[in-house]
C-alpha cells in the first residue's frame, strides 16, 4: 500500500486540472507563479479570467501581456531582466499586477531556475502566469518548486468520446459533452448532455468553436424567449452536416476561401432554419440573413484596420470590444484576407445589393456575383 507521502507526491507531481481549480469557491492565498499546461486555451483564457477577478475584484485590472519566442521567430527573444522588472516594479494604479507569458516554453526552458526563489518571497505584489504548450517538464528543479509552492494547471482538451474501458457508456458521456453542458449554463442556457454531444458532433471539438456557436445560439433563442438550446436550434445556427448555416458560409466569405460559393449556393439549394425554427428556402430571406451577419463583421473589421493604423494590436481590440481573445487567430486571418480597400468595396456592394433585392433583383444571382467577384483574395 502507498504511503501518505509518496500519495502526495503522486498528487503533486500530477498538479492541478482546470475542472478541479474552476471547481474551488476562491482562489486564496494565489502563488506568485501559475503555469498553464495543455492544448485548451480557453481553458487557459478562462484561468486567467479567473485569477484577474480573484486579484483586482471590480478594480480595474493590471495585466501585462508578452509573447515567447517561437522556432520562427527564434531572434525576438524575451529577456528575463524585462519580466522581472514587470513582477517587482510597484504600479501607480494598484497594489497588484499579473504579467502573463503567452508561448513561454523557450523563455522558462532558459530561464526557470531563477524564478525559483520568488515561488518564497514572492514579487512584491506581482504574480506570473506562463502558458505552455503541452506539460511542464517535471524532472527539473523548477517544476520540483512549482508543484510545492506554486500551481501547475493541466489545461487538457476534454476526450470527445466515453474512455475505452467505459465499453458500455453512452457515446454522449463524455467530458467535451459535460463540459458544453456546464459551459452553456455559464451563458444562461439549458442544454442537456444528449444534445451537446449533438453540438460538437456537428461543430466539432475546438472549444473556441463550440463557445463562438453557444454564443450565436443565445442570440437565436432570445429571439424565440427561450433559454433550452434544442435541435432545432443548433441546425438553425450550427447547420446541418449536409448543409451550411449563414454564419459558415459568411465566414468561409470573409476568409476568402474557394468553398464559400459552393456553400452560398447550397444556401439557396437546401434553405436555412429561421429563428422560428422553421426551414426557409425563400431566396430573399437567405441572401438578408446573409447581408445582416455579415455587416456587423465588416464594421468589427473596420474599427480592427483604423486602430491598427494607430499602432493599436490585439490587446487593444479586446479592450474596445471588437473581439474575444479565442478568436484572435480567426479574427486577423480575416483582417489580412479583407484589407481596408476591399473592405470599403464590399460595403458598398452590400448596401447595393440589399436596395436591389428590396426592388426586385434576383437575391440569389445578386448574391452569387458578389461571392463570386469579391470572396476570393
Amino acid at each position: 500500500m502507498a504511503s501518505k507521502e509518496s500519495t502526495r507526491a503522486s498528487t503533486r507531481e500530477k498538479g492541478l486540472t482546470f475542472r478541479a481549480l474552476m471547481a474551488r469557491k476562491a482562489w486564496t492565498p494565489l502563488p506568485p507563479i501559475a503555469v498553464l499546461t495543455g492544448d485548451a486555451e480557453l481553458f487557459k483564457q478562462d484561468v486567467l479570467r479567473r485569477f484577474t477577478r480573484e486579484l483586482f475584484g471590480d478594480a480595474q485590472p493590471e495585466v501585462r501581456r508578452f509573447q515567447g519566442p517561437t522556432a520562427e521567430r527564434q531572434g525576438e527573444e524575451l529577456a528575463l531582466a524585462t519580466v522581472l522588472d514587470e513582477l517587482r516594479t510597484p504600479s501607480f494604479f494598484s497594489a497588484y499586477r499579473i504579467v502573463v507569458i503567452e508561448r513561454a516554453n523557450a523563455f522558462l526552458a532558459a530561464n526557470s531556475e531563477s524564478f525559483i526563489p520568488f515561488l518564497d518571497k514572492g514579487f512584491s505584489g506581482g504574480h506570473l502566469i506562463a502558458f505552455l504548450d503541452g506539460k511542464l517538464d517535471g524532472r527539473t528543479r523548477f517544476a520540483r518548486a512549482m508543484a510545492e509552492k506554486g500551481w501547475i494547471v493541466e489545461c487538457a482538451q476534454p476526450y470527445d468520446r466515453p474512455p475505452p474501458w467505459d465499453s458500455e457508456a453512452p457515446p454522449w458521456d463524455s467530458e467535451l459533452t459535460h463540459w458544453l453542458v456546464s459551459h452553456a449554463r455559464t451563458k444562461g442556457l439549458e442544454l442537456d448532455p444528449q444534445t451537446a454531444f449533438l453540438l460538437h458532433e456537428r461543430a466539432g471539438t475546438d472549444l473556441a468553436i463550440l463557445d463562438e456557436e453557444l454564443g450565436k445560439i443565445g442570440t437565436y433563442l432570445a429571439a424565440r424567449s427561450s433559454r433550452r438550446v434544442d435541435a432545432e436550434a443548433i441546425a438553425a445556427i450550427v447547420g446541418d452536416l449536409r448543409e451550411d448555416s449563414v454564419f459558415h458560409a459568411m465566414e468561409l466569405f470573409l476568409a476568402g476561401r474557394a468553398e464559400a460559393l459552393e456553400a452560398t449556393s447550397r444556401l439557396f439549394r437546401k434553405g436555412y432554419h429561421t429563428e422560428r425554427g422553421a426551414l426557409t428556402t425563400e431566396p430573399t430571406s437567405i441572401a438578408l440573413l446573409f447581408i445582416g451577419a455579415l455587416v456587423p463583421r465588416l464594421k468589427a473589421l473596420r474599427r480592427a484596420h483604423a486602430l491598427a493604423a494607430e499602432g493599436a494590436g490585439p490587446d487593444q481590440w479586446i479592450a474596445a470590444g471588437i473581439v474575444q481573445r479565442p478568436f484572435i487567430a480567426r479574427f486577423q486571418r480575416e483582417l489580412a484576407a479583407v484589407p481596408p480597400r476591399r473592405l470599403v468595396r464590399l460595403l458598398d456592394r452590400l448596401y447595393e445589393i440589399d436596395r436591389s433585392i428590396k426592388s426586385g433583383g434576383d437575391p440569389e444571382v445578386l448574391l452569387e456575383i458578389l461571392v463570386a467577384e469579391l470572396g476570393g483574395r
